[in-house]
């Protein structure tokens, strides 16, 4: 947690950004001077302490994570660097523009997102319907509720509510699919993906609690947040444990992961699915490198083209 401290010299105050962090056997402080006052704009100040958070946790990264062989130590380094711009972005921002950027990003969310599931909205089309804004009369009826309830499961995740638990992923289902005549609740019909067999309806709910089981111990021994949430994604994908609306459903699980464990946000594009679905399907072959690579960089994109 970012403070300001205040120490007292001579009878005299001087204030200091401050932030502890986590370099793996411990925390260690690190600090930015602000001065004698504090000034409305710290926006300087937290500049300095994200460079001095990005140097510490780079040069400790091995003691921090456990980290996958298969991805080089220094595409983590570029991974955390993101993360502390991230997180030095969203908390310099006021509640309204805080708001604002929520809003706005989920806008492209739904649109790359749904239009991955073969949506044909455009993105402006979507903004309009998530601001109740004139619509064409033409608009699908459907492709309106699409949105309509991915705006409501966008909330969801962003919020606090949210537990990562067989329950509350059916409820997740759930609200995406609300309305669209799309059963609820596990699969009970066998489903091929691009000529690949799934789970079976009968082992959906054993391998799901596999996997929410596999997901608290890696959280527990410290494998790399940004891989673990790769891998639930790609284990989940291949569960495919629903009857429609397993891509929506894994993507806002892995914005989930990411949000909260400090990494924010991942937008898959649109333009980019077939890389998307090949390295998905690597990974379900167990060749998961290309899955983390791809996942790195639509990572990267997403923080490089956060609002300056």
């Amino acid at each position: 947690m970012i403070k300001i401290e205040k120490k007292i010299v001579k009878n005299k105050p001087f204030f200091y950004l401050t932030e502890q962090i986590n370099i793996g056997s411990c925390f260690k402080k690190i600090q930015a001077y602000i001065g004698k006052n504090i000034p409305n704009d710290l926006s300087e100040y937290y500049k300095k302490l994200q460079n001095k958070e990005i140097g510490l946790v780079n040069d400790n990264i091995e003691n921090i994570y456990i980290l996958d062989s298969q991805i080089p130590v220094e595409e983590y380094k570029k991974v955390e660097i993101l993360r502390v711009k991230w997180k030095y972005f969203f908390i310099n921002l006021s509640d309204y523009k805080k708001e604002r950027f929520w809003r706005d990003f989920a806008i492209q969310f739904i649109f790359e997102s749904n239009a991955i599931e073969g949506s044909k909205l455009s993105q402006k089309e979507v903004e309009k319907i998530i601001k109740k804004q004139y619509i064409k009369k033409t608009t699908e009826k459907k492709e309106i509720i699409e949105v309509n309830n991915a705006i409501k499961a966008f909330e969801l995740i962003r919020g606090d509510n949210f537990k990562l638990n067989q329950r509350s992923i059916i409820e997740l289902h759930k609200l995406v699919t609300c309305g669209l005549g799309i059963e609820t609740g596990y699969k009970k019909a066998n489903i091929i993906v691009n000529n690949k067999k799934t789970v079976l309806p009968k082992d959906v709910r054993k391998s799901m609690s596999e996997l929410l089981i596999w997901q608290k111990a890696k959280q527990k021994k410290k494998l790399h947040p940004f891989i673990r949430a790769a891998i639930f994604h790609n284990r989940f994908e291949y569960i495919h444990p629903f009857i429609d609306g397993n891509g929506r459903v894994g993507r806002l699980l892995f914005v989930w992961m990411l949000l909260k464990s400090g990494y924010g946000l991942i937008l898959f594009k649109n333009k980019n699915r077939i890389s998307y679905f090949s390295a998905l399907d690597q990974a379900d072959n167990g060749r998961p490198r290309k899955l983390f690579r791809h996942s790195i960089r639509a990572y990267k994109k997403t923080i490089q083209n956060l609002p300056q």
